[in-house]
């Protein structure tokens, strides 16, 4: 979701007026430091919002990509997911102070400290994802699969169309076999019957 939204909001911005979209007096506000002017500002707002743009689609396909580690019980995802719930944590939390400090916006310091409080929750499951790989680490071998395993066909059929194919023409062959012995059993016995009739 987080990937999906901040796409959007990416490439829905380019539908804007160049400058809604760029905001050009956003880069007046901001955090300075003691030797920067007044109208530059070494961490500006600007910057915060493209920043936030852009680190959410990356933390958004990230963690998608630890998740799936994580159920496929990789013990590097354990460590992978702590480092970037980490990571995520501290970045929306400056986030929040800029937008709530600097740029005083209300949605803007809202939507940063919701994602503050979903990467660090997200944190405390990492951690407790990484004590359990620690504690109890998967067996070495988990993802290998045996010399004699045959890869299905698709997970209605083991056998491709072909193999499918030619066993159930052997299963009528087999079924016809047996019809055509029925019917030659029967036509002796018919014969036989005949011939005691006509004795």
């Amino acid at each position: 979701m987080l990937f999906v939204v901040t796409m959007f909001v990416c490439c829905a911005s380019s539908l804007l007026s160049k400058d809604t979209a760029t905001k050009n007096d956003l880069r007046k506000i901001g955090w300075h430091l003691p030797g920067d002017a007044p109208s530059a500002p070494w961490y500006s707002a600007q910057l915060a919002i493209t920043l936030s743009v852009t680190v959410g689609v990356f933390f958004g396909i990230a963690l998608a990509g630890v998740g799936l580690g994580l159920q496929a019980q990789s013990p590097r995802s354990a460590n992978g997911a702590v480092i970037l719930t980490t990571i995520g944590t501290a970045f929306w939390t400056v986030q929040t102070l800029l937008f709530a400090t600097a740029l005083k916006s209300i949605s803007l310091t809202l939507i940063t400290g919701a994602l503050s409080l979903v990467f660090f929750t997200c944190l405390i499951f990492a951690i407790g994802a990484w004590r359990e790989m620690r504690r109890d680490p998967p067996p070495a071998e988990l993802g290998v699969l045996p010399k004699d395993y045959v890869v299905p066909y698709s997970h209605m059929h083991k056998d491709p169309p072909e193999v499918r194919l030619a066993a159930e023409l052997e299963q009528r062959r087999q079924k016809l076999a047996v019809q055509q012995k029925e019917l030659e059993m029967l036509e002796e016995k018919l014969k036989r019957r005949m011939k005691q009739a006509d004795e």
